[in-house]
C-alpha cells in the first residue's frame, strides 16, 4: 500500500496548490492529512484548500490539528474523510487517527489533556489489531518529530506511551513544522513530513509488516 501524507496548510493558498500536485499522484493508494487546515479557523478556509480532495477517487483519512476549529470535525464527516476519534480498515491495515494535540502555551482551539489522549487512542485499538498505522496531529513526546527550533520537546507523552506499548507499525505525524524527519521508535517508523505550505510531504509504502518513508518536495 503507498500512501501520500501532508499536513500543516495553515489556509494558505500555497498548500491548496501543492494538495493539487499531490492528488495528480496515478500511484497512489490512500491520502493521509494530519491537521492543522486553517489558521485558527474559519471553517470554510479549511473547506477551501481540502478541495482538491473532493473528487479523488482513493480514500482520503484527516484528522484536524490544534490550530483547527472543533467544528471542523463536521466538515471533514460531511465530506466522509474524518479519521479523528476513529478507525478505518484499509484491507490488511487498520488505521487510527486522533486529532487536535496536547495542551500547549499557546491556548489553540483544539487541545487535550495527557489522559483524554491516552483514553482516546486506547480506545480505538481492539485486541485483533495487527498491522496498525497511528495518525496523529501531535508528535510523540522527546523525539525528533516534537524537537521545537529552541530545543524544547513539545509532543505528547501519551502518544509516546502509546508507541512504546502498542508498538504500532508507523506513525504520521505533524505539529512541529522544524522537526521535518524519520524516525524509530522501538519497531514504529515515525514521520513528520513538515508544513504542506512550504511544499513538504512524505510518501510511505506499506509492505508485509514494515513501512518505509521518503521525504518529499513538491
Amino acid at each position: 500500500m503507498r500512501l501520500m501524507a501532508v499536513a500543516d496548510f495553515h489556509g494558505k493558498p500555497e498548500s491548496k496548490a501543492y494538495l493539487s500536485k499531490c492528488v495528480e499522484r496515478k500511484d497512489l493508494d490512500a491520502l493521509v492529512i494530519m491537521g492543522d487546515l486553517t489558521q485558527f479557523g474559519p471553517v470554510s478556509a479549511g473547506e477551501e484548500v481540502l478541495e482538491p480532495v473532493k473528487d479523488l477517487k482513493i480514500p482520503v483519512l484527516c484528522v484536524p490539528g490544534n490550530c483547527d476549529p472543533k467544528t471542523m470535525v463536521e466538515v471533514l464527516e460531511k465530506w466522509g474523510i474524518n479519521l479523528h476519534g476513529k478507525r478505518l480498515r484499509l484491507g490488511e491495515w487498520t488505521f487510527l487517527g486522533l486529532g487536535g494535540s496536547n495542551i500547549t502555551p499557546f491556548n489553540t482551539p483544539f487541545e487535550f489533556t495527557e489522559n483524554e489522549i491516552w483514553e482516546a487512542l486506547t480506545s480505538l485499538l481492539l485486541p485483533e489489531d495487527r498491522k496498525v498505522v497511528l495518525i496523529t496531529h501531535t508528535p510523540p513526546f522527546n523525539s525528533s518529530s516534537d524537537l521545537c527550533r529552541g530545543g524544547a520537546h513539545a509532543g505528547s507523552k501519551s502518544v509516546r506511551k502509546f508507541i512504546e506499548e502498542k508498538n504500532p507499525i508507523l506513525n504520521l505525524c505533524a505539529h512541529i513544522h522544524e522537526a521535518r524527519g524519520i524516525e524509530r521508535i522501538g519497531r514504529t517508523l515515525v514521520v513528520n513530513p513538515g508544513p504542506l505550505f512550504e511544499g513538504y510531504a512524505a510518501q510511505v509504502v506499506l509492505e508485509g509488516e514494515e513501512a518505509r518513508a521518503e521525504l518529499l518536495k513538491l
